[in-house]
């Protein structure tokens, strides 16, 4: 990622998900124990939204 991943973190959060970042680029999801394809589905929209938001160069 080329981006700072603290930037995503916030931004990913305000919408409701946890991440966390380490090493300032690697984004580490933090799932519930028990999840649904659906809600999987809405993080990784709101994933996309925060990076496209971030400037949407990611790698």
């Amino acid at each position: 990622m080329s981006i700072p991943g603290g930037d995503i973190v916030t931004m990913i959060r305000e919408m409701g998900v946890l991440i966390n970042c380490t090493s300032d680029n690697v984004l580490r999801f933090i799932p519930p124990l028990v999840v649904t394809k659906t809600e999987i589905d809405e993080m990784i929209t709101k994933l996309d939204s925060a990076l496209d938001k971030a400037g949407g160069c990611y790698s």
